[in-house]
């Protein structure tokens, strides 16, 4: 009889994903597409950008004699936010490249949708990889306000995780 013969190790391929954008925003639930990303990345060699988004707190923003010591509040915010972002979001390209994966890590400030389209145009991504926190419902519910948004304006390629509570717990 004949031996059955093995299947070749996977190679990397060419591939029009080279460059794969995740959006973050610090949750496991957040980190659901991470798994589906390094597998994808590992086998086409592809980029992976680490995006996370600090949304300042506008809704502080009052005119009149307390307008400066809560700009100064909202600064600071957007500082300390920032700066856990890097440190986060660098912990994550650690890994990767660990595990032989090319990464790059970006913190911008702004409109989460707005700033992961803008990011998708500067970088020239190729495909936006990420969860949904949304809920069971119509329209945005169903997705999450910043997915739906994403979705529903990208220009490329969107590849949304449904994270599952028991993926996405920790130990």
């Amino acid at each position: 009889m004949g031996q059955a013969k093995r299947k070749p190790a996977p190679q990397q391929k060419k591939s029009t994903f080279k460059r794969i954008l995740v959006p973050l925003d610090g949750t496991p639930l957040g980190e659901a597409a991470l798994p589906y990303v390094e597998e994808l990345a590992s086998i086409t060699g592809a980029e992976v950008i680490l995006l996370q988004v600090v949304k300042p707190d506008y809704e502080i923003a009052v005119a009149g004699p307390y307008s400066s010591p809560l700009d100064k509040i909202s600064k600071e915010y957007v500082t300390h936010a920032s700066a856990a972002a890097v440190k986060y979001l660098n912990s994550i390209k650690e890994r990767l490249a660990d595990e032989g994966i090319a990464a790059e890590a970006i913190v911008q400030v702004g409109s989460p949708a707005e700033q992961v389209m803008a990011c998708a145009r500067e970088k020239k991504i190729d495909l936006i990889a990420l969860s949904s926190h949304g809920h069971p419902g119509v329209g945005q519910r169903l997705l999450g306000s910043v997915t739906y948004k994403i979705l529903h304006y990208a220009d490329r390629p969107v590849f949304i995780v449904t994270p599952s509570t028991k993926s996405t717990t920790r130990a």
